[in-house]
């Protein structure tokens, strides 16, 4: 009996031992590298214990703050040794083609049909620091696995500023000393640009992200704002211990850009050099897009004037242009998205008395300067203003270090760090929607080497 009893149970435990074997044979195994990195370094995936030649769907998708699922997909086929590696294996099919390391990060999107969820607000809430991974074959789920990925080093420290006039958050490397400074200033949305900033901080820089309006205890609105404060900034900026006060450079997106413009040109020799993406090479007033003139009065003074600026075109003359065929006519719902860069364009034409006026005067500016634009950008002809500021460089003989970076298939929105989900979705203008444009992939190249081309700026500018 008791021989007997031995017997099952060896016999049980082998075949329990075979079966747990087979399983552990025929599950993927999912080896992300590295397993700790920043959001915006790429990582290498590789799916293994594959079949020999077997063909498996992978997919990527994380949530934003409401729980809703942003989704992307990609087929391959497994090699001789049951092996697929993302960075170096095309896509079969999917939401991206070709051989793209981090191409299931860029090409997610939303897998909500409901318009009112398939906006930028969903986008700019996602959590894309945490990406699930799933791996399917024959449409069963195999295996899955969470990444985590660091939208800011952990040597990284963060103080809020609100003293001496200056509202923003700085951020800088622990135990840093005399290194270089940067101050990140927001566009038309204001608020403080914390995102991007801690990114920048993460590579080794001092970051001031410098609130304007829309913050609590700055303006409601871009309007009538003194440059006073800028140099103030600046100022405070240069007495910190983690900043040498002859390395500093400013950085800004569309109205920001134009700030930093406007900056260097009015202030030269307070700065170290200038980075612009997607800005106007004319001061524009105190407009919010949908609500136009004739209310429109100066974005920036000094010593309590208003710098001059270019005026819109107000609704009514909207409206008119469009009837007249100058403009495309849009409805401004998410069904119907305007594409304000027409209308910026003809008011250039409309207003061309102005333009010499309102134009920043960047060959004043005696820093180098990094302009990056993208060419199907829908909100704003940034590329046109890009080659603009280079024209007008050349013109007055300036001997400044110059660059401007313009990207086809890109939109507006490209001020970002890579691997973002970067579809163009409508953007709230008030009441009105608006597009940025690009395509997917567009927008993810230029995102990704126009960061790289930041890195590189402040590396050469800042030493």
């Amino acid at each position: 009996m008791t021989k007997t009893f031995f017997i099952i149970l060896l016999l049980g435990t082998t075949i329990l031992l075979v079966s747990v074997f087979l399983w552990l044979r025929a599950t993927p195994i999912i080896t992300v590298t590295p397993e700790k990195a920043l959001i915006d370094q790429p990582v290498e995936i590789l799916i293994s214990n594959l079949k020999p030649l077997e063909h498996i769907k992978l997919e990527a998708s994380c949530k934003n703050k409401d729980n809703d699922t942003w989704v992307s997909h990609a087929t391959f086929q497994a090699d001789d040794n049951g092996i697929v590696n993302v960075s170096k294996q095309a896509s079969i099919s999917g939401s991206y083609n070709g051989v793209d390391p981090m191409g299931l990060f860029w090409s997610m999107m939303p897998i909500d049909k409901d318009l009112s969820k398939r906006t930028i607000i969903s986008k700019h809430t996602l959590n894309i620091g945490e990406v699930l991974l799933s791996v399917f074959s024959n449409n069963k789920l195999k295996t899955s696995k969470t990444i985590y990925r660091m939208a800011v080093s952990p040597d990284v420290e963060k103080r809020n500023i609100r003293e001496h006039g200056v509202v923003g958050s700085f951020f800088y490397p622990k135990n840093m000393n005399k290194g270089a400074g940067v101050i990140v200033v927001p566009g038309s949305n204001g608020g403080i640009p914390e995102n991007i900033s801690q990114m920048l901080a993460s590579h080794g820089y001092a970051i001031l992200a410098l609130g304007y309006f829309n913050a609590e205890g700055l303006p409601k609105s871009l309007s009538n704002i003194p440059l006073e404060c800028f140099q103030n900034a600046m100022q405070w900026l240069k007495k910190q211990p983690q900043v040498d006060g002859n390395r500093i450079a400013l950085m800004g997106h569309s109205r920001g850009g134009e700030l930093v413009l406007l900056l260097a040109s009015m202030f030269p020799g307070e700065m170290a050099s200038v980075i612009a993406y997607g800005s106007p090479t004319l001061v524009l007033g105190d407009f919010f897009l949908g609500d136009f003139s004739p209310k429109e009065k100066a974005g920036w003074t000094f010593k309590n004037k208003p710098i001059q600026f270019m005026p819109v075109l107000s609704e009514a003359e909207t409206l008119q242009a469009a009837k007249e065929g100058h403009i495309a006519s849009h409805k401004g719902t998410l069904e119907d998205p305007l594409e304000e860069r027409d209308t910026f364009v003809y008011a250039m034409k409309k207003f061309s008395q102005n333009i010499e006026a309102a134009t920043i005067k960047v060959e004043n500016i005696r820093c180098p300067i990094l302009i990056i634009s993208g060419e199907d950008d829908k909100m704003f002809p940034s590329t046109l203003h890009g080659n603009m500021m280079m024209k007008r460089l050349d013109k007055n003989g300036s001997t400044i270090i110059r660059k401007h970076i313009h990207y086809p298939d890109a939109g507006h929105n490209i001020f970002l760090f890579p691997y973002m989900p970067s579809i163009d979705l409508p953007v709230p203008f008030g009441p009105v929607w608006g597009l940025l444009g690009g395509t997917p992939k567009g927008n993810a190249h230029a995102i990704k080497e126009s960061w790289q081309e930041t890195l590189n700026f402040l590396k050469e500018t800042l030493r």
